[in-house]
């Protein structure tokens, strides 16, 4: 039964990660100036990385846009809404938000 747990547990991980995966492609390409941003704990970082907060413990951070462009509140709120609606259908999803950096790909 333990075994079957597990496997189950994991397929739900699975799944996901991968819609963690098509939200942060989505977000990269609805908002075409982001070069990137990280999801970190709230106590370990300066208070001008934090950009919002997104539980108790972590908070949007690092949020990084193309060269003559700046991170406003509303973009930062923009961005923030989107994982926070990812939260609120997978709440493992913050394990695996914390503590990465999601970066652009560039080709």
């Amino acid at each position: 039964m333990k075994a079957l747990h597990e496997s189950t547990q994991d397929r739900q991980d699975e799944s996901v990660a991968r819609d963690l995966a098509a939200r942060v492609a989505a977000i990269f390409w609805e908002y075409p100036k982001l070069s990137g941003f990280s999801v970190q704990q709230r106590s370990t970082l300066p208070k001008e990385r934090a950009a919002a907060p997104l539980d108790d413990e972590l908070c949007l951070a690092d949020v990084s846009l193309v060269s003559d462009f700046y991170a406003t509140r509303g973009f930062c709120e923009a961005l923030l809404y989107t994982l926070l609606e990812l939260i609120d259908e997978h709440p493992r999803a913050l394990d695996l938000l914390a503590g990465r950096t999601f970066a652009r790909a560039l080709h």
